[in-house]
């Protein structure tokens, strides 16, 4: 657990693709579980930012490097799952923006019934088909973002001497 909760210290680049891989997966089914069960489920991911921070900085550390280098990752992972959000639906058959209008409609025509509970009803079904539809988009845009975040990390090679956050990892 320390590997995920604490950023101090150095990890090797195979300890590194281990935790990545992990956490990867754990995100991957909580993305499924929350298209086929309960959007709500998706808030869930939130708890894995932080041990996405720590394996990262980790792994700096290990090349001799701040840890704060981790935010330009954090940047690096978020252009390229916008470019990905943007290019990979359409390309898998997925229109957004008509089941946003879609959605945008029923929620005009629910208004008028000021009835909560079924408003509340159609956007948890709504929310759910748009989930479901760019279920395989998301994934891909997630693997994406994963390995080309792995492949600049894989640049920084490992300092085979003690640095200033611990020993060389083996």
């Amino acid at each position: 657990m320390k590997l995920y909760l604490s950023p101090n210290g150095r990890i090797a680049q195979p300890t590194y693709w281990q935790a990545v891989i992990i956490l990867l997966v754990i995100s991957v089914v909580l993305t499924v579980l929350s298209a086929y069960s309960s959007p709500f489920i998706g808030f869930l991911s939130i708890l894995l930012i932080w041990p996405w921070i720590a394996v990262h900085v980790k792994r700096f550390h290990d090349a001799g490097k701040t840890g704060w280098l981790t935010v330009a990752m954090v940047v690096l992972a978020f252009i390229v799952s916008l470019i990905a959000g943007l290019i990979l639906p359409p390309i898998f058959g997925v229109d957004m923006a008509g089941m946003q209008a879609e959605m945008q409609r029923d929620m005009e025509d629910m208004a008028a019934s000021n009835d909560p509970a079924a408003m509340m009803a159609a956007t948890m079904e709504h929310s759910r088909r748009i989930a479901q539809a760019s279920l395989i988009p998301n994934i891909l845009a997630s693997v994406l973002s994963v390995g080309v975040v792995g492949i600049v990390m894989g640049l920084f090679k490992s300092d085979p001497n003690e640095n200033q956050y611990g020993p060389p990892t083996v």
